[in-house]
């Protein structure tokens, strides 16, 4: 976001709206349509600012997630459903319980599970977030969830859920995960089993991990699918 300011929100709004006191990163232009607006906080435009500066940095992006979670919180509706689903022109998914000891494919950024991915019965995605989504793993989730075509499917696999599996083998992943950014990986076996059934225990462990709200987490996909588009 080359064009974006470091906006810093006063005492009390920090304190009405429950947010951390960081910078943060609003595009210009957009920080000034959005002050037109009787001073109204941009809810959406300051998660997707906070989404793209996530994204891009190696170190410290953990720092961001309280302000990231309180935004989709402030901006999601109230909706307790335990399964939803979230959609844009040309992708659907559907948010809900995963079962992390079958095959599954996740989005993992350096130690932290992110995300994980497991097939539908109609080859779809069902998804489980755990951590605020930056805008990479936001992306990779939506092109994971891409309409498929009637005759040739996704990518010219079969459905989703086999693209995602292909997604997961493929080379960049390595060079993501080096560089400090999100990527994907495989599970054929249930989180943290490798492919000789050995178990990985700082991935094994998270089995426990309590996922995100469906609510919040469609939120979040909703703000980078309707600011990056």
């Amino acid at each position: 976001m080359d064009d974006s300011t470091g906006l810093r929100l006063n005492t009390e709004a920090l304190a009405q709206y429950g947010l951390p006191d960081i910078p943060y990163p609003i595009n210009a232009p957009r920080l000034a349509e959005c002050l037109q607006h009787e001073g109204q906080l941009p809810f959406a435009a300051l998660l997707h600012g906070l989404q793209e500066r996530s994204a891009t940095v190696a170190a410290g992006w953990q720092a961001l997630e309280p302000a990231m979670e309180r935004l989709a919180e402030l901006i999601a509706p109230t909706d307790e459903r335990p399964l939803i689903s979230a959609a844009g022109e040309d992708w659907w998914l559907e948010i809900g319980p995963v079962e992390l000891d079958g095959p599954l494919v996740t989005i993992q950024r350096e130690e932290y599970l992110i995300a994980t991915i497991m097939r539908r019965a109609d080859g779809r995605l069902r998804i489980a977030a755990f951590r605020a989504l930056d805008g990479k793993s936001a992306r990779y989730l939506m092109d994971l969830a891409r309409t498929p075509h009637p005759q040739y499917g996704v990518a010219q696999r079969e459905d989703n859920w086999e693209y995602a599996r292909d997604q997961a083998a493929a080379n960049g992943n390595f060079y993501a995960a080096d560089r400090g950014e999100a990527y994907v990986s495989g599970w054929d076996r249930g989180l943290g089993i490798s492919a000789d059934s050995t178990e990985i225990q700082p991935w094994r462990q998270q089995r426990t991990l309590v996922a995100r709200s469906p609510a919040h987490v469609a939120t979040e996909l909703g703000v980078q699918h309707a600011y990056s588009g």
